[in-house]
């Protein structure tokens, strides 16, 4: 049994089997014959990261248990109960070992593993961003496919770029695949972008970095995703890469629901400042809460969920009320998953949050992974 504030009231929520089986007013006649934890704050869906490379030193391409472990471990103290393993542009070996050394049965002590996001290789060059761009491809149904089966049918969601040659092709295997599409790394025109939409691509990467900008005679990806009502969108809300202002614009353009708040963090996050890491092969420096290359350009984030909803609350962006939607129920629709529900039957993947939301209880699966 765990209790909390739910809404106005204070609840208690049964759980077994890793299920939430009942909530009810708390009352004492609940604690009869159960195990109780009173966590004294406000209970929520915990939160779902579709985008993040790591965390606590590890990242995803090193394609190690260990790795994955620690990822999960760390992200589960900041309210991150389940989370996409996102992979880089890489070597083709490098990306066909983290899919492989990730089997489904292998669940770590801390947040959920709900599969794979592949952030390329299948991307524009001159969007390249922080990924390398010396193992950028051009769209391959076949290694698609490969690296599906590699991943045991565990890739959830893949970021390509509308705009390079036989993406749409992809895109349509990809939905055969049941696997969810992004534009993302991309110079895309705003016609290309709509010509993805269309085609089945159903989300964009990181909304306004690494993408063609917002022209008034050239709309671009950004353009068409403010302006097309049912893509979904992924956000850094770290104020480092998007201002306030335009955060503020994205809400407003895309509604509560279609806001999906990720972290991209890579391995540097929680760990110490002022620290040079190698990020997927390539030297960073972590600097005021800032990952870069050498030459100043933003190398994935520090980034933590927990910290991603004080910014957006402490900015009035959001409402207590409106962090589900964006942390969790979105993340669930999107990926067709039953998380991110706060009722009977939903999986027991939940958190507490104290009067300044911080995270101080992480359950997932009914078990308690993280108290502070």
């Amino acid at each position: 049994m765990l209790r909390g504030q739910v809404g106005a009231k204070h609840m208690d929520v049964g759980i077994q089997d890793g299920r939430i089986t009942t909530i009810g007013e708390a009352s004492s006649s609940s604690l009869v014959g159960s195990t109780t934890i009173d966590t004294g704050g406000r209970l929520l869906p915990g939160y779902i990261d579709v985008h993040v490379h790591g965390g606590g030193g590890a990242e995803v391409m090193l394609g190690t248990e260990d790795a994955y472990e620690q990822i999960c471990k760390v992200h589960a103290q900041h309210g991150t109960t389940g989370l996409l393993l996102t992979t880089v542009t890489a070597a083709d070996e490098q990306i066909e070992r983290a899919l492989r050394n990730y089997h489904p049965g292998f669940q770590p002590d801390g947040a959920e593993i709900l599969g794979f996001h592949l952030e390329g290789p299948f991307i524009c060059v001159k969007k390249a961003g922080a990924q390398p761009k010396e193992h950028i491809q051009v769209p391959s149904v076949e290694k698609l496919q490969r690296w599906m089966k590699a991943s045991g049918g565990t890739v959830r969601y893949m970021t390509l770029a509308p705009d390079v040659p036989d993406a749409l092709a992809v895109v349509a295997e990809a939905r055969r695949l049941g696997i969810k599409v992004a534009a993302g790394h991309s110079a895309a025109t705003y016609v290309q972008a709509k010509e993805g939409f269309a085609a089945g691509i159903e989300s964009v990467t990181h909304l306004y970095n690494a993408m063609s900008g917002l022209h008034h005679r050239d709309p671009g990806l950004l353009g068409a995703a403010l302006t097309t009502k049912d893509v979904y969108a992924e956000l850094i809300a770290d104020r480092l890469h998007v201002y306030d202002a335009a955060m503020q614009l994205a809400f407003q353009a895309k509604g509560l629901d279609r806001m999906m708040l990720i972290t991209d963090a890579v391995m540097a996050a929680c760990m110490p400042e002022g620290v040079h890491f190698k990020v997927s092969g390539q030297r960073v420096l972590v600097e005021n809460g800032a990952v870069r290359l050498a030459d100043g350009t933003l190398a994935g984030s520090t980034l933590t969920l927990d910290r991603a909803v004080k910014n957006l609350l402490d900015l009035g962006i959001l409402t207590p009320d409106d962090v589900h939607h964006v942390t969790s129920l979105n993340q669930a629709r999107f990926l067709s998953l039953p998380h991110g529900r706060l009722e009977v039957g939903a999986p027991a993947n939940l958190i507490a949050v104290d009067a300044d939301w911080n995270v101080t209880h992480t359950i997932v699966r009914g078990r308690l992974v993280y108290q502070r």
